[in-house]
C-alpha cells in the first residue's frame, strides 16, 4: 500500500499587540508546535491577519478550481483493491494538491529574492528571470520605498498583518506594493481578486493613516512562473470603497468568530 503523506491544513495567523507573530504555539506535551487558535487568540488577546479574516469570504472561483483538482487526481490515482475508502479519499486530495504546494514553494522562494533585492542584497542566480523584471520596473517608475517587510497592528479595526512595500512617488504620492505569483498564459489578461485590493487597502490606511485612503496608490505585482520574465502590475482604482468592504468583512469575522479583540486591547 502507498505511504500517505500527512495532510496539511490551513491555519490562521496571529499577531500580538505590538506586531509579533503568533502563528504558532507549543504542544501541550511541549515536543513540537501546533497552529494557534481563536482560543488562544481570546487568551492571549492576539489580532487575525488580514488574510485571516478575508478568508472567510467565499470564494467560487477557487473552490470549483479545487474540484477539478481533486477530479483529476482521481483518474490519475486509481483505488487499490485492498486500501480502504477514506484512505483512497486522502491519497487522492494529497495528490491534487501536490502542485500547489511546489508552486507555493517557489512563491516564496521568489517572494525572499525580492526582499533581498530591494534592499540590495545578493539573491540566488536562479531567480533572476522573475526579480529583475521587478527591479527593472521600480527604476522605470522612480518610487521611493520607505519601508519594506513592515508588521502592522490596528488596533482600533483589530486586525495586524505584513506589507511587502510602502513607498512615496512624485511630490507627495504615497502608496503600497503586494507581490504576488501566478501562473500565467500568454496573452491572457492577468487580474487581480477582490480580496487582495481589500488586502492592500487594510494594510495601507493602517501605515499611512485612514484619513489617507483617498489618496493612497495601491497596486499588486504579479510575477509570472510559468512565463519567466513578465510582470503585470496592477492598480486598484477605488481605494477608500476597498477599504470599506474590507471593514465589513472585519465586522462579520469578529461575529462569526464570536472574538473582538478591540475589546481585549481595551480590558
Amino acid at each position: 500500500m502507498a505511504i500517505l503523506s500527512k495532510t496539511k491544513t490551513a491555519s490562521s495567523h496571529w499577531y500580538r499587540v505590538d506586531g509579533t507573530p503568533v502563528h504558532r504555539l507549543p504542544t501541550a506535551d511541549g515536543r513540537g508546535e501546533r497552529p494557534t487558535t481563536v482560543r488562544d487568540a481570546k487568551r492571549l488577546g492576539l489580532y487575525p491577519s488580514v488574510t485571516s479574516i478575508l478568508s472567510i469570504l467565499a470564494k467560487p472561483g477557487l473552490e470549483k478550481w479545487k474540484l477539478d483538482q481533486v477530479a483529476l487526481a482521481s483518474l490519475r490515482t486509481p483505488k487499490t483493491p485492498d486500501e480502504s475508502e477514506d484512505y483512497w479519499c486522502n491519497r487522492v486530495r494529497n495528490a491534487a494538491f501536490e502542485q500547489v504546494e511546489e508552486a507555493a514553494d517557489l512563491g516564496t522562494m521568489i517572494h525572499g529574492a525580492l526582499e533581498l533585492a530591494m534592499a540590495g542584497e545578493p539573491y540566488a542566480d536562479d531567480l533572476r528571470p522573475y526579480v529583475e523584471p521587478v527591479l527593472k520596473w521600480r527604476q522605470e517608475v522612480g518610487i521611493e520605498i520607505v519601508a519594506r517587510e513592515v508588521k502592522l497592528v490596528n488596533q482600533q479595526h483589530g486586525f495586524a498583518g505584513t506589507a511587502d512595500v510602502l513607498f512615496r512617488y512624485g511630490r507627495s504620492g504615497i502608496g503600497i506594493l503586494d507581490y504576488k505569483t501566478r501562473k500565467t498564459k500568454p496573452g491572457e489578461e492577468v487580474l487581480a481578486y477582490d480580496n487582495q485590493a481589500m488586502q492592500l487597502a487594510a494594510y495601507g490606511a493602517t501605515y499611512w493613516g485612514e484619513e489617507n485612503v483617498g489618496r493612497l496608490l495601491a497596486a499588486n505585482i504579479f510575477i509570472s512562473t510559468t512565463e519567466p520574465g513578465r510582470v503585470v502590475v496592477v492598480k486598484h482604482p477605488d481605494v477608500p470603497r476597498d477599504w470599506q468592504a474590507f471593514c465589513m468583512v472585519a465586522a462579520l469575522w469578529r461575529y462569526i468568530k464570536g472574538y473582538d479583540p478591540r475589546q481585549q486591547a481595551a480590558a
